[in-house]
């Protein structure tokens, strides 16, 4: 089995990764957004998330306001 058929297969189980998904992307997002903000110089507005998986980072931090370049396999 490829890689684009095993997340393709495990596409539709997504939801039970995370019991709330919405919570899980705030979480996540608060969490990355405190790390990039007390360990940079400089205001930081634009992200690239290389391996997003399933995007729960990327759009997190998009919903704060940041440019996300995200990608993936």
């Amino acid at each position: 089995m490829g890689v684009q058929e095993f997340y393709d297969r495990l596409a539709p189980y997504y939801h039970l990764i995370y019991d709330d998904w919405d919570a899980a992307m705030e979480r996540q997002a608060r969490g990355l957004r405190e790390l990039i903000e007390t360990t940079s110089q400089r205001k930081v507005s634009t992200v690239l998330d290389v391996a997003c998986g399933i995007g729960t980072q990327a759009i997190g931090l998009a919903r704060l306001g940041y440019a996300v370049t995200a990608l993936d396999l």
